[in-house]
C-alpha cells in the first residue's frame, strides 16, 4: 500500500533522510522505532505532505504523493496523528470529530444555507459517524467537553479518533502513547490491534517496545536517518545493532 524507495531528505548539509527504503503492506501494522533525532518525525512529515524529500520516491496504492500538499494526501485516505497533541482545545470531543469529517461531506453552500434534505441527511449520517467513534474510544461521557479541558489519556485517544474520522485507509501514529501510563497504553494498542482487524494499514512511531510487541507486524528500525534493520518484533528486540544504536557500545 505504501511504498518509499531511496527517500532522501536534506536541510543544508544536514541528511534527515538518507535512502529509505521501506514498505507498510495492506491490512499490516508497521512499526517505526529509532532513538531520539534519528529521522522519525521527518519521515511521517514527508509521508503526510507536511514536507517533501529532497530526492526519491513515495507511493501510495501505486500513485506517486512525493510532493502532494497534505490536503491532497489526506483524501487519498492518509491521516495521521502528532506527537504533540494538536485538538482544537476550545471546542468540544464531538466538534473535533465532526471538523474531522471535513473530506467526506459533499454538501454545498447552497444546501448548507438553504437547509436542504440533502444537508440535513449528511449532518445526520456526520454525526452519527462521531457519535460511534467517541464510542469506539470509551469517549461518550467526553462529547460536549472541551478538548483542551479533557484528561490527557482522553486527548490522545480524541485525536486518533479524529484521525480515523476522515476514513483513512493508512493511519501514520506519531508516538500515540507518549505520556501515558501503562494501563493506557495497553487499551490503546488493543485500539490500534483493532484497526487493523477493520482493514486498515497502521505505521505507528514509537519507543515503547510492549506497545510495539503487542500491536506490530514487522518493525523498521530507523537510526542517523537510514534503516537500520528490519524484520519482527522480536528480531528486531534482539538484534545487537538495534541494542546499540539505543544504548551505545562498550569500548
Amino acid at each position: 500500500m505504501l511504498e518509499l524507495e531511496n527517500v532522501t531528505r536534506q536541510f543544508g548539509g544536514l541528511r534527515a533522510l538518507n535512502n529509505v527504503n521501506m514498505t507498510a503492506p495492506a491490512n499490516r501494522v508497521v512499526g517505526l522505532i529509532g532513538p531520539n533525532g534519528a529521522g522519525k518525525t521527518t519521515l511521517i512529515n514527508i509521508i503526510s505532505g507536511l514536507d517533501h524529500p529532497t530526492s526519491g520516491t513515495i507511493r501510495f496504492e501505486g500513485r506517486d504523493i512525493s510532493h502532494q500538499p497534505p490536503h491532497v494526501i489526506s483524501r487519498l485516505g492518509i491521516a495521521r496523528t502528532y506527537q504533540n497533541i494538536r485538538l482544537f482545545g476550545e471546542m468540544t470531543a464531538l466538534e473535533n470529530l465532526l471538523i474531522g469529517q471535513h473530506a467526506r461531506g459533499h454538501s454545498t453552500v447552497f444546501g448548507a444555507l438553504a437547509f436542504s434534505p440533502g444537508y440535513r441527511a449528511e449532518e445526520r449520517r456526520l454525526r452519527d459517524h462521531a457519535h460511534h467513534l467517541l464510542e469506539r474510544f470509551n469517549l461518550t461521557h467526553a462529547a460536549n467537553t472541551r478538548a483542551g479541558n479533557l484528561p490527557y489519556g482522553d486527548q490522545r485517544r480524541l485525536e486518533m479518533a479524529r484521525a480515523l474520522a476522515s476514513g483513512p485507509k493508512l493511519v501514520l501514529l506519531d508516538e500515540p502513547t507518549a505520556g501515558m501510563n501503562a494501563i493506557e497504553t495497553h487499551e490503546l494498542g488493543e485500539q490500534i490491534v483493532r484497526l487493523r482487524d477493520d482493514g486498515l494499514t497502521v505505521l505507528v512511531i514509537e519507543h515503547d517496545m510492549n506497545l510495539i510487541a503487542q500491536t506490530c507486524d514487522e518493525v523498521y528500525v530507523l537510526n542517523f536517518g537510514e534503516i537500520l534493520t528490519h524484520g519482527t518484533p522480536d528480531a528486531v528486540k534482539h538484534n545487537p545493532l538495534v541494542i546499540e544504536s539505543y544504548l551505545g557500545k562498550d569500548e
